[in-house]
């Protein structure tokens, strides 16, 4: 997920996480099948806020390389 730019829409295809890291990230709804828009990044590229559907996220730069994309 940290090669998607500002504006553009993906799928979540799988969580690479496990144990809490993995669960945290599911519990704020970042599941696969998810669509998710990358809304912006903070001025030190870290960490990323996401819109998935109505709720926006924001996930550290760690966080997002366990998050494996397609485009939607």
């Amino acid at each position: 997920m940290n090669d998607i730019v500002p504006g553009q829409a993906c799928r979540i295809f799988a969580l690479h996480g496990r144990g809490a890291v993995r669960q945290r990230l599911m519990d704020m709804g970042l599941v696969p099948n998810a669509t998710l828009t990358v809304v912006r990044t903070a001025p030190l590229d870290d960490p990323i806020e996401v819109r998935v559907g109505a709720t926006l996220v924001s996930v550290r730069r760690a966080e997002a390389a366990r998050i494996e994309v397609v485009h939607a």
